[in-house]
């Protein structure tokens, strides 16, 4: 796309998103958080997701499963352990083809990356959480 001051013009080439979301399924996420943060934010990607792919991950100190997701409703939650989402940011970014993004839906009680990963990053925590790293974009959703 070509940008002439505050205007976006038509370009040849639509970029295609690529989207690695990353649920948290670690003890500390109760079947609320599950439920209203992890799969009710997938189905809201989902439905916004028009072109590109969406890859799940389901992880809580190692990562449980990959699925590529069309329908938020055929997704599988495992896991239930310790919490690190570094395990599932690394994983994401060997995911091929590479993501544009990574979302990652969590509670924030989590260690994050000491350095900023090769694309932009995305928490979506409820209201309160502890603190992200500032590289990342934050979202706080009521729970």
């Amino acid at each position: 796309r070509r940008n002439i001051g505050p205007f976006i013009l038509p370009g040849l080439v639509q970029p295609v998103p690529n989207i690695a979301c990353i649920g948290a399924t670690s003890g500390s996420m109760g079947e609320r958080e599950l439920g209203k943060l992890v799969l009710a934010e997938l189905r809201g990607i989902v439905r916004a997701l028009v072109r590109g792919t969406l890859v799940f991950l389901d992880v809580d100190a190692a990562v449980h499963g990959v699925q590529r997701v069309q329908n938020a409703s055929g997704v599988q939650l495992r896991g239930g352990g310790g919490t690190d989402m570094r395990v599932g940011i690394e994983h994401a970014l060997k995911l091929r083809p590479r993501p544009s993004m990574i979302v990652v839906l969590t509670d924030g009680e989590t260690p994050w990356p000491t350095v900023a990963p090769a694309c932009r990053v995305l928490a979506v925590v409820p209201e309160g959480a502890p603190a992200t790293p500032e590289w990342m974009r934050r979202i706080e959703v009521t729970v």
